[in-house]
């Protein structure tokens, strides 16, 4: 990669930013090191400094945008309502299923009944048959 080509295409804001992120670098290693090594903030004196505070507190913003982007709020925003619409397909589609489970549970349920019915009236009417043929039975049995 060829710097000097690219840095000749920057414009006065991007040279701004390399200004600053060098400052910024020789106080992170003056940090380490246990010094103030401001590179170019003391440069002209409180000047300077005004001026590089002010560019602190922009790359601070800066930061700040980029750790915590707009952007991502509204697709998170986006993604929940989605999420939601699929909550509601899904709760419509098992309330379909829910409720066709249900109509079939009824129709067994008829059906067995009629069955049961069915075979309970085959019964009362073969016991009623027997119970008059017992009846029958005992008076010849007892008039004899």
């Amino acid at each position: 990669m060829n710097y000097w080509k690219e840095i000749k295409s920057k414009n006065w804001i991007d040279w701004l930013k390399i200004v600053v992120a060098i400052d910024i670098a020789g106080v992170g290693v003056g940090l380490v090191l246990g010094f103030e090594m401001h590179v170019f903030a003391n440069i002209l004196g409180f000047i300077t400094r005004i001026i590089f505070g002010v560019l602190y507190v922009f790359v601070a913003v800066l930061i700040f945008k980029r750790v915590f982007p707009q952007k991502l709020a509204d697709d998170e925003n986006a993604e929940a309502a989605r999420m939601d619409d699929e909550i509601k397909e899904t709760a419509g589609a098992v309330k379909k299923t829910v409720k066709k489970v249900v109509e079939k549970a009824n129709e067994l349920t008829d059906k067995a009944h009629e069955k049961i019915d069915g075979v309970i009236d085959k019964g009362e009417a073969f016991l009623g048959k027997r119970h008059e043929e017992l009846k029958e039975e005992v008076k010849k049995l007892t008039n004899e």
